[in-house]
């Protein structure tokens, strides 16, 4: 899928005169509204990808989404599901206290790596709740447009999936605002973030609704109000809300209180006020355990050819390993010896994380903590998955060296369209900006002939 022609002669344009390239990024930088939540140095270096493979790539993200949808389905129907996945009593409470046709993830960053063996791309989990980059990867993407323009490098002819207009993601929750019933002159929109942290996409979001008409405003999630069919936030009626609490600190800030949880419920059932994405999405797909879910021979009769056919050519081999519900020969787990004895072939992940703190590389984890993580795991329901090595790509560093680091593909797919691509690199084994990782503007061209 990597067009390596553009990319490695992009990188050798770069690296020809690395101090201009670099002046030139930070112009750019500094000439654009924000784009990031965290600091890291934007190169100007960019993953480019063949059309036709990006094109093939898309339709089976649509596919992948849409199956996600039907897991959501299979969730609220089919109680062997829901024992899968093990959710708390509150969990379930706010699933099926939402209608059930608004079930469906609507939103959806599907994370994956180019495979280093065979060059597929695999993906690697759902971020399916609250995922990030929705204003941000535009803007990077249209910065780093900018800089190749003024160095005079070739890209190709950029048509597919440039992903550049920052205000896609505010139009669409405007869209699903009025095709919720929302009044289409002023919608009110919360954008809920914890008071004491409220991060700086969410915040350019607000500004962008509110120059496309809307009534926004950022909530905390603990300060809702139901009173009849009304849904407000500290006071401030609202009609839809953009959920950007991740699941971990969601479960923290809510579920922890009763009476939130309640309060959440009557909410959710008022039929006038809609929250993106699902409670459904947020704990079923985005849940590490999904991809476990659609590879267990326990539940392969739920699934067609077509959906088993994708799964196949999507995702690494994944299992859960919650005692009684994943584990055991039925399930096609590796017992825990082996599990111990191969830890270099596998990742272990939490149902939930954040900033890939629930994330645990076998090749680089020490013996003694995997041991601990695999039975810790076994009791609470963590993912094993199969480690698949990255592909690579040369990033030009704010020092004007150029290193090669491993890159994510990441797949931003939005009301079940696919709408473009992203990407993260790094030098270290969990390819995150939290880690130590940055972004890398992904740009699709023209397929040399």
């Amino acid at each position: 899928m990597i067009d390596w022609i553009r990319t490695g002669t992009a990188t050798a344009e770069l690296a020809r005169d690395p101090q201009r390239a670099l002046a030139v990024t930070a112009e750019e930088v500094a000439a654009s509204p924000p784009l990031r939540n965290r600091h890291f140095a934007l190169s100007p270096s960019a993953l480019f990808l063949r059309r036709s493979p990006a094109q093939a790539h898309a339709a089976r993200a649509e596919a992948y989404v849409a199956l996600l949808d039907k897991m959501l389905t299979l969730y609220r129907s089919d109680p062997e599901v829901r024992a899968f996945f093990g959710l708390s009593a509150a969990a379930e409470r706010l699933i099926r206290a939402g209608d059930e046709s608004l079930d469906r993830v609507t939103v959806a960053r599907i994370d994956g790596y180019l495979d280093l063996a065979t060059g597929r791309l695999r993906v690697l989990e759902n971020n399916a709740d609250a995922p990030a980059g929705a204003v941000f990867t535009p803007r990077i993407n249209t910065a780093v447009a900018a800089v190749h323009r003024r160095l005079g490098l070739d890209g190709g002819t950029d048509d597919a999936y440039p992903f550049r207009d920052d205000r896609g993601f505010a139009e669409l929750l405007l869209d699903q605002a009025r095709r919720h019933g929302t009044p289409a002159a002023a919608p009110r929109i919360a954008v809920l973030q914890p008071r004491e942290a409220a991060g700086v996409e969410s915040t350019e979001l607000v500004a962008q609704l509110r120059a496309l008409g809307a009534t926004a405003f950022l909530a905390d999630p603990r300060d809702l109000e139901v009173t009849g069919p009304h849904v407000c936030f500290a006071g401030r009626p609202a009609d839809l809300c953009w959920n950007k609490v991740n699941t971990v600190l969601w479960q923290r800030l809510v579920e922890s209180s009763p009476a939130l949880v309640d309060g959440w419920c009557r909410a959710l059932a008022s039929g006038r006020f809609l929250h993106l994405n699902s409670m459904g999405s947020r704990y079923v797909a985005e849940n590490k355990l999904a991809l476990a879910l659609v590879q267990d021979p326990r539940f392969a009769d739920r699934f067609d050819a077509a959906e088993h056919a994708l799964v196949a050519g999507l995702l690494p081999w994944s299992r859960s390993l919650r005692i009684g519900a994943g584990a055991g020969a039925g399930a096609g787990l590796p017992d825990e010896a082996e599990i111990l004895a191969r830890a270099p072939e596998f990742v272990l992940k939490e149902p939930y994380d954040i900033r890939g703190d629930g994330v645990l590389v076998g090749r680089s984890t020490r013996g003694d903590v995997w041991a601990e993580a695999v039975a810790r795991g076994g009791r609470e329901g963590f993912l094993l998955q199969e480690y698949v090595p990255p592909a690579g790509c040369p990033v030009l560093c704010e020092d004007g060296t150029t290193v090669p680091m491993a890159v994510s593909l990441d797949s931003f797919v939005w009301a079940g369209r696919f709408t473009g691509f992203g990407s993260k690199a790094s030098t270290a084994d969990r390819v995150n900006v939290f880690q130590g990782g940055r972004k890398v503007s992904v740009r699709v061209s023209g397929d040399l002939r």
